[in-house]
């Protein structure tokens, strides 16, 4: 009784794959098969990453399948014809590659025709860019933050320090009367209160931009 057993091929797979997976799940390094097998080395590395370029002629090849089909108990003929279909394959692929002029990619990927219209291209994407946030920094209204005093606050002062922060070069009108403000865009500003509920509007603008505003209430409540 004949205790050789060949294996069924999954297919789907390149011979490369095949060998890789045989060798893989006896746990074998390149150097184990190619020394169990007599195959070159450098060969048997060709073989299993698919370079069929770096391997000598067809014959060799051939023998080459046989042994590792021996060793691993696959069918011979069914792993030389995958080859042979993987080598047509490689053969075209390097005709066509071999048909392009040389200057062929230069030509189109470095014409400085086409740098130019990239060039333009990318510029006119910054510029559109550029102006896009130009126009929204100068609509959209300002920032506006009050440090002091706390809102709907109460005190027995007569006055309060309203004082606060916003962008350079923004107008400040509180009550519709004009602060002054630092370079910095921070802000300090006395006003009297009067007896009972004082209501602040702040407003904080920029030339042609919406206006930032908050209200910020004080009660002054009378000496006891």
């Amino acid at each position: 009784m004949n205790s050789f057993i060949q294996k069924k091929l999954p297919s789907g797979k390149n011979l490369s794959a095949i060998i890789r997976a045989e060798r893989l799940s006896r746990q074998l390094s390149l150097e184990q098969v190619a020394l169990e097998t007599a195959i070159t080395f450098k060969y048997l590395k060709a073989l299993e990453e698919g370079n069929y370029n770096l391997l000598p002629g067809e014959v060799y090849v051939k023998q080459f399948i046989k042994k590792l089909s021996d060793f691993f108990k696959l069918n011979q003929q069914f792993l030389i014809k995958i080859y042979q279909e993987e080598k047509q394959n490689q053969d075209l692929l390097i005709k066509v590659a071999s048909s392009i002029p040389k200057n062929y990619l230069r030509k189109n990927f470095f014409d400085p025709k086409m740098i130019n219209r990239i060039v333009i291209g990318c510029l006119i994407i910054i510029f559109i860019g550029y102006i896009a946030w130009e126009v929204k920094n100068i609509f959209t209204p300002p920032v506006l933050t009050i440090a002091a005093p706390v809102n709907q606050s109460v005190t027995t002062e007569s006055s309060i320090t309203i004082k606060g922060q916003t962008e350079p070069e923004t107008t400040i009108l509180i009550n519709n009367q004009e602060i002054l403000t630092q370079s910095d865009g921070s802000f300090s500003q006395s006003v009297d209160l009067t007896i009972g509920l004082n209501v602040f509007k702040i407003s904080a603008s920029k030339k042609r931009s919406q206006a930032a505003t908050m209200d910020i209430s004080i009660l002054r409540q009378g000496a006891r």
